[in-house]
């Protein structure tokens, strides 16, 4: 047991000395790079408050720490953070570097040195404007290609939905045809069954439609008589055809040639000229008013 922690407590010295060895290998580099320049050449910033890193202890050095500090350094030592935890690095990060541009402000300000962009200020583009052109065309291409895919999508599925319901509609009618002849059928095996126990006093329903059409067809008495007394008519429609004894009546034929009929108009003078000729609306009026 006692070998155990003397193992944990060497790896730990060991781990201290190499921390101390890396720190002292960054101030030398950072000296070597220090040409004493003015702040406004090199924008330098270095946050007060440090980065809060600490070396990944085991258990029983984190308790040993506690025990050694007072209550009050005990938060401190809680709020030390993970070097391989990624989200409070990176947190830790995000805080420095905000703190650093606040100070850097406050320098710039006291320098006279502009660091927020005018509002006239005109940036010349990276890119073309060919090249945006050609982005922006790409872009309108993918997003119509997109929206085709999503309207064939949306045909596919109503063609989907369309034949589902009309299958549907096919069974619900199928459905109530068998149900409507099952009824039917019942009604009819009803009805000869009630014709037999009643004697036969109950119809069914095509014996009453042949019933009432046999008493629809049947001709009145009126008519019988009518047809007795002045016949049929005989045929229709052949009343201008000659016939063996019309064709050889001459009683009606005139040599001179005269067809004179009902209708025809008697207003021809005798000698062959047309009649007088009626006036005209306006010639009428005035011999009114005369």
């Amino acid at each position: 047991m006692l070998s155990r922690m003397e193992e944990e407590e060497e790896e730990e010295d060991e781990e201290e000395e190499e921390q101390k060895f890396k720190a002292l290998a960054l101030r030398t580099a950072l000296q070597s790079t220090d040409r004493r320049l003015p702040w406004e050449e090199t924008f330098t910033i270095v946050p007060p408050t440090p980065l809060p890193f600490g070396q990944t202890d085991t258990a029983g050095a984190r308790k040993r720490k506690r025990d050694s500090v007072d209550d009050e350094n005990e938060q401190e030592v809680d709020n030390v953070v993970d070097i391989h935890d990624d989200l409070k690095r990176e947190v830790a990060f995000h805080d420095c570097a905000l703190e650093a541009v606040h100070l850097a402000r406050v320098k710039c300000i006291k320098a006279g040195i502009p660091f927020t962009r005018p509002e006239d200020f005109f940036a010349e583009m990276v890119k073309t404007d060919e090249h945006m052109a050609k982005i922006k065309d790409r872009l309108i291409f993918d997003t119509k290609r997109m929206e085709a895919v999503e309207r064939r999508k949306s045909n596919r599925e109503q063609t989907v939905m369309a034949k589902e319901r009309h299958a549907h509609r096919l069974a619900e009618k199928a459905k109530a045809k068998k149900a409507h002849m099952s009824a039917v059928e019942d009604w009819k095996k009803s009805a000869a069954s009630g014709r037999k126990n009643l004697g036969g006093r109950v119809t069914d329903m095509e014996e009453e439609e042949e019933r009432l059409r046999g008493l629809g067809s049947a001709q009145n008495k009126k008519r019988m008589a009518s047809n007795k007394k002045y016949g049929f008519g005989g045929k229709r429609g052949r009343f201008k055809q000659n016939d063996k004894k019309t064709l050889d009546d001459m009683s009606k034929f005139n040599p001179r040639g005269g067809f004179g009929g009902i209708g025809q108009k008697t207003t021809m003078m005798k000698g062959g000229g047309a009649g007088k000729k009626r006036p005209g609306k306006r010639a009428r009026d005035s011999a009114r008013s005369k």
